[in-house]
């Protein structure tokens, strides 16, 4: 009986100078265009907020108050969202895959601790305004002034499409660089790009139906109280 040593870091480095790739396909390169143009609105808006743009900000806002907190805050998740930018070009271009691993790591980590939690709860919050359990108009206008309501909309919409896109362009890169390590089952049952967006948009519609039922459920309740 023998032993085989695996050398993963040798190699995957051998897998990515072996690779001479055409480049991504139509999915992967239609994944990257939504996940870049999904950051466009974000990234107009703290530029044009770093910049002293009051765009988005309504009169009273704990974001006009003095100081450079603000602004520093904004100019960090400026940047933290045009990571987003990099990791598109490392998941589809040929150099992509020479980046070393523990690169990704933090990159991939924020990406996932950020983007999952507003997947996952900002269409609830939407849905569960759209039945009128949110809070009243007069519970609104007298919270103190943050955000105008659009830039939620548009920015957290934004995020959702990154966070899908990213996740599908994951797949075809792990694939490609370390599919040779993966033996087995593992490493010959990875989802497609498209099954990657196809389970997450059924994730999404079952978690929205789940909360409608709870949602009719509370309102009953409501009305029989």
């Amino acid at each position: 009986m023998t032993t085989r040593a695996v050398n993963t870091d040798g190699a995957a480095g051998t897998a990515a100078a072996q690779w001479t790739g055409a480049g991504p396909g139509t999915g992967r390169r239609i994944l990257g265009a939504a996940a870049l143009a999904a950051t466009v609105p974000y990234l107009c808006l703290k530029g044009a907020w770093v910049a002293g743009s009051r765009i988005g900000i309504p009169d009273g806002s704990v974001l006009l108050g003095p100081g450079m907190f603000f602004k520093v805050a904004n100019a960090v998740t400026l940047v933290m969202d045009a990571a987003v930018i990099v990791l598109v070009l490392v998941f589809t271009r040929p150099w992509g895959r020479r980046v070393p691993s523990w690169l990704l790591n933090l990159p991939v980590f924020l990406a996932t601790g950020l983007l999952v939690p507003i997947v996952v709860a900002f269409p609830g919050q939407l849905l569960v305004r759209a039945v009128g359990l949110g809070p009243d108009a007069a519970a609104q206008a007298a919270q103190e002034p943050f955000l105008d309501p659009w830039v939620f909309n548009v920015v957290y919409g934004g995020f959702i499409v990154q966070a899908v896109a990213l996740a599908a362009l994951f797949v075809p890169y792990a694939r490609e660089r370390w599919g040779g390590l993966w033996q087995g089952v593992q490493g010959e049952r990875l989802p497609s790009p498209t099954g990657v967006v196809a389970g997450a948009a059924g994730q999404m519609i079952t978690g929205l139906l789940a909360a409608a039922v709870l949602v009719r459920f509370l309102a009953s309740r409501r009305r029989t109280a």
